[in-house]
């Protein structure tokens, strides 16, 4: 049983029987199409020629031997033998012009007047031109009657399919199909009744007169088959059926006719072409079905999701844009809600990521039914975009918490949503990306779901977006710059080191506050631009101050957790320090805790590398997260930086001396040097000192400088170099 189904299944996929999808359906149609475009090309121009042919034959002198045989007159002769020639014309003129305005998409008033116009005549055909006469051989008849009545059905499907697209501003599938066949029919026929002549004109061969070449109007057949199994690429088994049926009609009026025995070689030839013409067709068949479902499965690809049944975000943008492009006013009345499932890792972490793709699906699929009338769509991970009516919001933010929290299982992750209400002709991809930042917002406010996107919120938005958009401009025209804090020994106060930090000083802002670009350039992944760009800066400052035998101090650099990833950091370090010909010894890296403790094995390795090359590896931010004990168990630092929290309730807080003392005196126990920040109080400074901390920063000892205010304090003598630098 399973040997004659698989037999089975193979037939039906070789003959076309299983049903294609629509888009495959469609692909076929379009492809015969512009297949017909050439063949009816072709045919008009062939037609074309055997019309002047007739008229250099019959319109010339020896009138008397045609007169002799019953014509009237020279019309009547010429008409008699070309009336067919024309009815072809007018099929192919009109299907040429047909296919040609359907692949181009042509829709206006000249080719819905000439399709019409065309499709008329085809229909009054009989009624316009005398047909030939319907005598003579079976054959004869038969292929008249067929043809005559081909044409009037191929114009109705040409008026109705004009008529649809008027109607619907699309053409019709089942019509374009009705078209195709009509045409290959006349085709047929006409191939038909020209090859049979082969035959009926057998009975003239002993005329000394007789031209020997209408033997081989055959030929003129078996084209026509080949146009017309061409043409009619839908199914396998309908082509094989009317490819057999047109052989065997003809073969039974061959076999038929008394005046010439149907020899057994062309039996064979016949048989031969049929099965060969036969098999062409399928494998063309077969190459089409597998290209459409290729671009199927592409196109497929291109607007949904790859792991939910829902569309993507370019999809929905360019629905979106259609819409904005037929009904401007419906833009009007909607609003973008971008959607973020809050502390979704929780299923990832508890119940594994196959559990968390399959809540996801059941999340996106209940948000699509949930707005069976509105655009939904993906964008990313836990990311959704629902594009609906801005009417009852409430309700529709209600529908999409309660969603959440049937699928998450109990666990605890919320729903936040950010709204956003388009302007005219707005790109959707500017209003999703200002319902995601509405989203953002309120990513770590429990008690907030939903923020809708106002003018005060345009504001942080344009600015951030005029910090992504205008990042490498800055730097290359040095609107970015290193600014330096002081670092000083906390025993005389003398300079020993200091810290570079970014400022962005903008033509069009000013004076960018870090908190203004740095989270935006690490949320963008873009931050590692700015910090070599400032490696470059210091750099080029150290060399500059070397050069003028000024005495230089050695300057710590920050290093996001990002960059270690976007960046060859030991790379990066190696060709700035040979570029400007300077010791290693100036440069020394700092790295948040936070970074460390969320660390991956590139990073730590990378870390353990930097130290192997022989750079200072500062701590930086100690006390600020969760596992910091941890952090100084794993690596082994030259100094560790205490977080200026610490000191925010020095003087309320008791806990506040006890702590900072401990940390001190571990640090030291481990070998590892100390540096407190934020240090603004005289009091403070004594205490840090007393306790053992090695350096001290703070606004007591000086604030970011630029290069030019730093270097006039060490010349006043406000900042005193220590001669014990490193």
């Amino acid at each position: 049983m399973t040997a004659l189904k698989n037999v089975w299944n193979f037939v039906r996929d070789i003959l076309g029987f299983r049903r294609n999808s629509k888009y495959v359906r469609k692909y076929l149609n379009d492809v015969n199409i512009k297949s017909s475009i050439y063949m009816s090309f072709i045919i008009f121009a062939i037609e074309i020629w055997m019309i002047f042919r007739q008229i250099n034959k019959y319109i010339s002198p020896s009138w008397d031997t045609y007169e002799s045989l019953g014509f009237t007159s020279r019309f009547d002769l010429f008409f008699s033998y070309t009336s067919l020639y024309f009815l072809f014309i007018v099929c192919s003129l009109a299907m040429f012009l047909f296919a040609l305005f359907y692949i181009k998409h042509v829709k206006n008033r000249a080719t819905f007047i000439t399709k019409l116009v065309l499709g008329v005549i085809c229909v009054l055909w009989i009624f316009l031109l005398i047909p030939e006469k319907i005598t003579g051989t079976n054959i004869n008849k038969v292929t008249t009657v067929l043809v005559y009545v081909s044409m009037p059905v191929f114009g109705v499907a040409l008026i109705g399919d004009t008529l649809y697209q008027k109607i619907k501003d699309d053409n019709s599938y089942i019509l374009s199909i009705v078209l195709i066949v009509c045409f290959s029919l006349v085709c047929l026929l006409f191939g038909i009744k020209v090859g049979y002549s082969d035959f009926a004109h057998i009975a003239d061969i002993a005329n000394p007169k007789f031209d020997i070449k209408k033997l081989k109007m055959i030929t003129c057949f078996l084209t026509m088959i080949v146009f017309a199994a061409c043409l009619l690429i839908f199914k396998p088994y309908i082509s094989v059926l009317m490819l057999v049926s047109i052989f065997l009609l003809f073969y039974y009026f061959l076999d038929s006719y008394d005046g010439r025995e149907f020899l057994d070689g062309d039996k064979i030839n016949y048989i031969t072409f049929l099965i060969s013409l036969t098999a062409i067709t399928i494998s063309i068949y077969q190459q089409r079905v597998a290209e459409a479902k290729k671009d199927e499965r592409l196109i497929h690809d291109a607007i949904y999701d790859h792991l939910i049944n829902i569309h993507n975000v370019n999809y929905l943008s360019n629905e979106i844009i259609k819409t904005q492009r037929t009904n401007p006013n419906k833009i009007n009345s909607h609003i973008y809600l971008f959607t973020n499932l809050a502390n979704f890792r929780t299923i990832n972490d508890q119940k594994g990521f196959d559990e968390g793709d399959r809540v996801l699906r059941e999340i996106g699929n209940r948000f699509a039914i949930s707005f069976p009338n509105d655009l939904v769509a993906r964008q990313s991970d836990d990311h959704f975009i629902i594009f609906t009516k801005n009417e009852n919001l409430d309700e529709k933010i209600k529908t999409l918490e309660n969603t959440v929290k049937r699928a998450a299982g109990g666990l605890f992750v919320l729903l936040k949503v950010g709204g956003y209400i388009p302007k005219p002709n707005e790109n959707p991809n500017k209003a999703i990306d200002k319902a995601r930042y509405a989203c953002g917002l309120i990513k770590k406010t429990p008690e907030t779901n939903y923020l809708e996107y106002d003018d005060k919120l345009d504001l942080k938005f344009n600015k951030r977006q005029y910090i992504i958009n205008h990042l490498d401009e800055a730097i290359e025209k040095g609107w970015i710059k290193a600014f330096y804090q002081p670092v000083v020994w906390s025993d005389n106060h003398e300079l020993c080191g200091l810290e570079a930090l970014a400022r962005w000083i903008d033509p069009v802002y000013g004076f960018l506050s870090p908190a203004d670009f740095i989270p935006v350039l690490e949320e963008t992944r873009l931050i590692h631009k700015l910090d070599k760009a400032i490696i470059e800066c210091v750099c080029n400052n150290l060399k500059k101050a070397i050069d003028n035998d000024r005495k230089v101090v050695p300057v710590s650099i920050n290093f996001s957790r990002l960059d270690f990833e976007l960046m060859d950091v030991p790379k990066t370090l190696n060709e700035a320090i040979a570029k400007y010909n300077i010791d290693m010894k100036y440069l020394h890296v700092e790295v948040t805790e936070s970074a460390l403790t969320n660390s991956q094995d590139k990073l730590n390795t990378t870390i353990t590398d930097l130290k192997e090359i022989g750079y200072s590896i500062w701590l930086d931010d100690f006390g600020s997260g969760y596992s910091s004990l941890n952090v100084l168990k794993d690596f082994t630092f030259d100094v560790v930086k205490i977080d200026m929290k610490f000191l925010s309730n020095f003087d309320t807080n008791e806990k506040t001396k006890d702590i900072i003392d401990c940390i001190i005196q571990l640090a030291n126990r481990l070998g590892m040097n100390t540096l407190t920040e934020g240090v603004e109080t005289k009091e403070e400074s004594e205490f840090l000192t007393k306790i053992g901390c090695g350096r001290l920063q703070g606004y007591l000892f000086g604030k970011p400088y630029c290069l030019e205010d730093l270097e006039a304090k060490i010349n006043d003598g406000s900042l005193k170099i220590s001669k014990k630098i490193l």
